[in-house]
């Protein structure tokens, strides 16, 4: 389709060749009537005469159809009417038929010249409409404003005729040349906002059409414009939401859950400081092994905050290998056993489960918390089950607890960082880290972690792992 603004009219047919063109028309119809004038009547010349000024108007406008109708009626009258060769007339009434057929003429001509424009603003407008919904499905997908900006530089010279596209303010901007054209400018504004200026310069002056078409441009790069800087401020909103957060929970487990243990390791340690001599052998055991065991649980509250800074941070590096998971499993029931003196883990594995790839380490701590989360409501008397099962491409693993059952509405929230359950059931645990970053690992590692229940009362967390991937 050809671009009606890199090809303005006034450059293809100049006004005077137009003019002569009517000369043409009117000339070379009234040759091929002079010889036929006494065969015709004059309703028959009048209606070629017409037609030629219909032709004439749709064809070059209405200024040259006005010319047509009038040397029309000049020769109609001068060549082809009684007497020849003269603007006198027999007949009086041929008079009327001649006025009546240059008024008609130039009727018709401005109707049929009318018609053109119609149609031609029309076209116009198509066209517009045309380059602007390009543009706006162009720029609809796109998330840098320098591809937006770009986008609309291509729009303007390719589309709209322009030799120079800048934006202001800018240290790219190209000198342009006195004369080398018409400079227009255009802001990029979007509401009460403005993302700079355009300006284009066009080799002819602009019409009120097509300036109006590059605002419209315009304001749709604006609107991009914009709607990519709300996009990053409401992501950075949201990412100063989550430090807050963030930093609020990890203030909440310093403040407390952290300091427990630490009040407890220095007030057991002032005791036996203070009361040594006069301790029993069996109560120095006793505050010395609950030192230990709030050490432990100190360095398990740390590495906890730790882990989960480096998941959120994307920091954790897999060493993926093909492992067994019963031995994984093995080795946090076996930690289980030292920690509670019991055996409180039951393990049910197929002798046949395929090895899987993962991190070993990794898996091992992830497969550690949900068990330890497992184990603090486990009744007593019963174990928590460690089941190992393959599932289509992926081997499952499931915890099984015989405890208290989840509420539907806490079990996609359970593994968030630091949830606390509305019943206080959380207040056995520590921040609420645990699940969180088993999840993360496990999504590490391309699988998924969600809650069941388990048949009877309890919770059954399910972990699988794909089993391709090594």
């Amino acid at each position: 389709m050809q671009n009606p603004y890199t090809a303005p009219r006034s450059t293809i047919r100049s006004m005077a060749g137009r003019y002569l063109m009517t000369l043409a028309v009117v000339g070379s119809l009234t040759l091929a009537l002079w010889p036929l004038r006494d065969r015709l009547t004059n309703a028959n010349i009048s209606l070629l005469y017409m037609l030629a000024t219909l032709i004439t108007a749709v064809w070059l406008g209405a200024g040259p159809s006005v010319l047509t109708a009038i040397l029309s009626f000049f020769s109609f009258n001068f060549f082809l009417v009684r007497p020849y060769y003269t603007l006198a007339v027999e007949d009086p009434r041929e008079l009327i038929d001649l006025v009546v057929f240059l008024a008609a003429a130039l009727i018709a001509g401005r109707l049929a010249a009318y018609a053109r424009q119609q149609a031609e603003a029309a076209g116009l407008n198509a066209r517009q409409q045309e380059i602007l919904y390009g543009l706006t499905s162009a720029l609809n997908p796109l998330t840098d404003p320098a591809a937006i900006r770009a986008e609309l530089r291509r729009v303007v010279i390719e589309q709209l005729g322009a030799t120079h596209v800048d934006y202001l303010p800018s240290r790219a901007v190209t000198p342009v040349p006195e004369g080398a054209g018409n400079a227009v400018f255009v802001l990029l504004e979007a509401g009460e906002t403005i993302h700079g200026t355009l300006r284009a310069v066009f080799p002819h002056p602009l019409p009120a059409s097509q300036f109006r078409l590059l605002s419209a441009c315009a304001g749709q790069a604006a609107l991009a414009l914009q709607r990519v800087e709300l996009t990053a401020q409401a992501q950075r909103s949201r990412a100063l939401a989550e430090a807050d957060q963030l930093k609020t929970a990890l203030l909440h487990a310093v403040s407390h859950d952290l300091r427990t243990p630490i009040t407890i390791i220095k007030t057991s340690a002032a005791n036996l400081d203070a009361l040594d001599d006069r301790l029993p052998p069996a109560e120095r055991r006793e505050l010395a092994r609950t030192v230990e065991a709030q050490a432990d649980l100190l360095d398990r509250l740390v590495g906890n905050l730790l882990d989960m800074s480096r998941l959120q941070a994307g920091a954790m590096v897999l060493h993926r290998e093909l492992n067994a998971l019963e031995e994984v499993a093995g080795d946090v029931a076996a930690e289980a056993f030292r920690r509670y003196g019991a055996e409180r883990i039951a393990l049910d594995f197929p002798d046949d489960l395929p090895l899987t790839p993962f991190d070993y380490g990794l898996m091992r701590q992830a497969l550690s918390n949900v068990v330890d989360n497992a184990l603090r409501y486990e009744p007593a008397g019963r174990r928590v089950i460690i089941r190992g099962r393959v599932a289509g491409d992926s081997a499952r693993l499931e915890v099984i607890n015989h405890g208290p059952t989840i509420p539907a509405d806490e079990k996609s929230r359970i593994m968030e960082p630091f949830y606390q359950s509305r019943d206080g059931r959380s207040v056995v645990g520590g921040v609420g880290l645990g699940l969180a970053i088993a999840r993360g690992i496990v999504e590490v590692h391309r699988g998924a972690v969600w809650v069941e229940d388990t048949p009877g009362g309890g919770a059954t967390f399910v972990i699988t792992l794909p089993q391709e991937g090594a």
